[in-house]
């Protein structure tokens, strides 16, 4: 993964498989740093609205959490087979959620990056998950062929929390997010 600054001239690499054997299959943390990094076939990579961190849906079942303050992966987290979309959105009082899905897995995962809103995102955890499977009693405009609630789908959370996107946010949305979710230049570090 390729880290650029704010020109577009490339920072730093983050290799997110540095410690697979791909002969083997192996996991190790080789470079000591207690986290071992196992981002297989990663598909998507929002950063959070804040900046703050960055989390990796990868196909290899693997969900990684990066700190964008120091350019590292500060966890693995496990996630269904197809890991795929991903994106974040608020979460009350503070801070946001980042939404995973699978594409052969009917469950949305929530993973909070900073559970403790302590700034350290080594704690980042799963918070939850969300059963997507369908519901025939809600209304749809036909009908499921096969594979009801099959995975994979694209994470839009509402209302949309990113920096341009929050200014024009109705009152009534606004009024439930904290300041440096409505201005993220708030935020403290």
């Amino acid at each position: 993964m390729s880290v650029l600054d704010g020109s577009g001239t490339l920072k730093k690499t983050i290799n997110l498989i540095a410690d697979y054997n791909p002969i083997d299959g192996t996991i190790q943390d080789r470079d000591g740093d207690g986290q071992a990094t196992v981002g297989i076939l990663p598909i998507q990579l929002p950063v959070s609205p804040d900046g703050r961190s960055v989390v990796v849906a990868n196909m290899g079942e693997s969900i990684i959490v990066i700190d964008t303050m120091t350019d590292r992966v500060v966890k693995m987290l496990p996630c269904d087979a197809g890991c795929h979309g991903a994106n974040f959105g608020a979460k009350k009082g503070g801070g946001y959620y980042a939404y995973v899905t699978s594409k052969f897995s009917n469950e949305l995962i929530v993973v909070d990056t900073d559970p403790n809103n302590d700034g350290n995102l080594s704690d980042a955890m799963i918070a939850g998950r969300v059963s997507l499977v369908s519901d025939s009693s809600v209304p749809a405009d036909d009908q499921i062929s096969s594979l009801a609630g099959y995975g994979g789908q694209g994470v839009l959370a509402i209302p949309n929390v990113y920096n341009s996107w929050v200014k024009n946010l109705p009152g009534e949305w606004k009024e439930q997010l904290t300041a440096a979710q409505q201005d993220p230049s708030l935020r403290q570090d």
